[in-house]
């Protein structure tokens, strides 16, 4: 009877599965449309409507506010900004370095008319949000044309 190879260690199946994970994980974020070629990392964002306004909180942990800028251009918005590389100091080598550095862009699509003259962002606990007021449709409703009687002259 022919003796079956046994099975590798539960540690080393964990072990694989969470490289393929990242590595879906990874391919995930290259093929974004709003994640542009020159950005080295692209943070998370959540979009959703709350009372009449657009919502948009976009996870940037470490940043300042100086280092981040918001901009509308045309039906977007646009979010970038840069976490610099910190360096810990001499004698030290790296076991993991996970957390992102670098330059990022994000371009988010706006398919509902806002108020950027009231558009307002806050950053806290590593959160950015952006609200924007929405503007009633001014396409797609129906609007009357009164029609007056011709005046005979």
């Amino acid at each position: 009877m022919k003796q079956r190879p046994g099975r590798p260690p539960v540690s080393a199946l964990a072990l694989l599965q969470q490289e393929v994970n990242d590595l879906f994980h990874r391919l995930t974020l290259l093929d974004r449309s709003e994640h542009l070629p020159g950005s080295e990392w692209c943070p998370p964002v959540d979009v959703y409507e709350r009372r009449g306004r657009l919502v948009l909180v976009i996870e940037v942990p470490g940043l300042a506010p100086e280092s981040l800028q918001i901009a509308i251009r045309g039906h977007s918005v646009v979010v970038s900004g840069e976490r610099r590389t910190r360096r810990p100091g001499t004698g030290v080598s790296f076991r993991c370095l996970e957390r992102p550095h670098g330059r990022f862009e994000r371009v988010l699509p706006l398919d509902v008319p806002v108020d950027v003259a009231r558009a307002r962002a806050s950053l806290e606990q590593g959160l950015l949000t952006v609200t924007l007021p929405r503007l009633p449709e001014r396409r797609g409703g129906e609007t009357l044309i009164p029609i007056e009687r011709g005046r005979s002259e």
